[in-house]
C-alpha cells in the first residue's frame, strides 16, 4: 500500500472507535503466533506495552495518593505538639518535602495519564492497518491459488470423465466377451474355465 494512502485510511480510522485488537478474542484467531509477520509482532509488543504503562500508571498514581494521605494525616496529628517537640518538627518538616515530591510526582503521572488514551489509540490503529494489509494480500494470494485449484479440478473433472468412459467400456467388453464365450461354449465349459482363472489368481 502506498503512503498516501496509508495516511488517508489512517486519518478516517484514528476518529473511530476500534476495540483494542490485542486484547480481542477473534484477532487472536485470526492472528495466530506462527501467522503473525514480524511488523505485526512489532506492532502487537507496542501496543501491548502501552497498555502496560497505562496500568502502570494508574497503581503508580494510587500508590502516590495513598501516600501522600497518609504523609498529610501524619503532619495535620503533629501541629499541635510542633512548638514543644524538636523532634516531630524535623519529621514534620521530612513529610512536608515528601509531600512536595510526591504532588510533582502526580502531576506528571496524570499528565501521562491522560496522553496513554492517545498513544494507545494510535498504536491500535497502526496495528490494525498492518493486519488488514496483511489480510487483504493473504486473501488476493488464496484466491489465486483458487483459481490455480479451480482449473486443476475442472481438467481433473474432464480426464475423470474420459477415464470413466474408459473404464464403462471395458465393463462392457468384459460382459460381452463373457456372455458370447458362455453362449458358444455353454454354461458346464464356462464353469471349468471360470474355476480354473480363480484358481490364477
Amino acid at each position: 500500500m502506498r503512503k498516501e494512502e496509508l495516511e488517508k485510511i489512517y486519518s478516517v480510522v484514528k476518529s473511530k472507535n476500534i476495540p483494542i485488537l490485542v486484547l480481542d478474542e477473534k484477532w487472536h484467531t485470526l492472528f495466530k503466533d506462527k501467522d503473525k509477520t514480524p511488523r505485526i509482532a512489532e506492532l502487537e509488543k507496542k501496543l501491548n506495552d502501552a497498555l502496560k504503562k497505562q496500568g502502570q500508571i494508574t497503581n503508580d498514581l494510587k500508590e502516590l495518593r495513598k501516600l501522600k494521605t497518609k504523609l498529610i494525616e501524619g503532619v495535620v496529628a503533629n501541629m499541635e505538639t510542633l512548638d514543644s517537640d524538636p523532634k516531630k518538627q524535623k519529621i514534620n518538616s521530612k513529610n512536608q518535602k515528601l509531600i512536595v515530591e510526591a504532588n510533582e510526582k502526580i502531576e506528571a503521572l496524570e499528565d501521562e495519564e491522560l496522553e496513554m488514551p492517545r498513544i494507545i489509540r494510535e498504536a491500535n490503529v497502526e496495528l490494525m492497518i498492518e493486519c488488514v494489509t496483511v489480510s487483504y494480500d493473504r486473501i488476493k494470494k488464496n484466491k489465486a491459488d483458487i483459481e490455480l485449484l479451480n482449473r486443476w479440478i475442472n481438467e481433473m473433472r474432464i480426464e475423470l470423465k474420459k477415464k470413466l468412459l474408459i473404464k464403462q467400456d471395458k465393463e462392457m467388453k468384459n460382459s460381452d466377451t463373457y456372455s458370447y464365450l458362455h453362449d458358444i461354449l455353454g454354461q458346464e465349459i464356462m464353469e471349468i474355465f471360470d474355476k480354473s482363472d480363480e484358481e490364477k489368481t
